[in-house]
């Protein structure tokens, strides 16, 4: 488990990325390093690479950087037919041609399924409560405002650092709550196996889930939206509405009157 966070700099970096890497520390009040301090398995460095934040942590006894983007590989791909009306999460949110849901993704995460939702038109509230977590998704979206074919896409994406799980006033005043808890993931790809590790090594399980689902469902939210992975049991033992089951995973949907 990461108990403590340092940004590093190395000390041949330009003016610009060490001016940006030292307010980042002031803002957060913590220690900057340079490229000689050694990791140990309850430490994380964060790290500037231009203006990507990254971090740098332990895994399988080697130092191993993690970053988000929102404009790579299959988030991308994804994006770019989010449009079509075979999008799966379309359906699960209940979107309609004229009409968009105002959504809460409790549960942001990498800010993948968030993202895919404001292509669809919908104003997305990302909730994460992971400190380093929340940090690099932060950094994800301010990058992707600053690109000209996604800035419009990424204004309609905001992000608190909450545990919706204490939160419960924060889950109204929108139309639909969505819910992404951590569950093992089954691509075999190594990319995506040290990236999940990765993840999993930061946020660790979500042993509350039950309980965020079942403060969704007290909330003033008309629908909320659990991804689950094919064959799971519901969350609380809640029976859904309806379901919808995609290639890999299904969407476990409550109309909540």
């Amino acid at each position: 488990m990461i108990v403590e966070f340092k940004v590093r700099c190395h000390t041949q970096s330009n003016e610009l990325v060490r001016q940006k890497s030292y307010d980042f520390a002031n803002q957060l009040s913590l220690e900057v390093v340079d490229e000689f301090f050694e990791l140990n398995e309850q430490q994380a460095t964060f790290e500037f690479i231009s203006d990507k934040l990254c971090l740098n942590l332990m895994l399988d006894r080697k130092s191993t950087q993690l970053a988000f983007d929102l404009n790579d590989g299959e988030v991308a791909f994804r994006a770019a037919r989010a449009n079509k009306s075979n999008e799966v999460v379309a359906k699960a949110i209940g979107c309609k041609p004229h009409y968009r849901p105002k959504v809460l993704d409790a549960t942001a995460g990498m800010g993948r399924d968030a993202l895919i939702m404001a292509m669809l038109g919908c104003e997305v509230m990302m909730h994460e409560r992971n400190f380093a977590i929340f940090q690099l998704l932060s950094n994800a979206l301010e990058r992707l405002k600053k690109e000209a074919k996604f800035s419009e896409v990424a204004y309609r994406l905001k992000i608190n650092q909450i545990d919706s799980v204490n939160k419960t006033g924060e889950l109204d005043n929108v139309e639909v709550i969505y819910l992404d808890p951590m569950f093992p993931e089954r691509k075999k790809s190594a990319l995506v196996k040290k990236e999940m590790r990765l993840f999993k090594l930061l946020a660790g399980d979500d042993p509350d889930a039950d309980q965020l689902l079942l403060n969704a469902l007290d909330s003033s939210a008309k629908r909320v939206v659990v991804k689950r992975p094919k064959g799971a049991p519901v969350l609380a033992g809640k029976k859904p509405s309806h379901e919808i089951v995609a290639k890999k995973f299904r969407y476990d949907v409550y109309l909540n009157n």
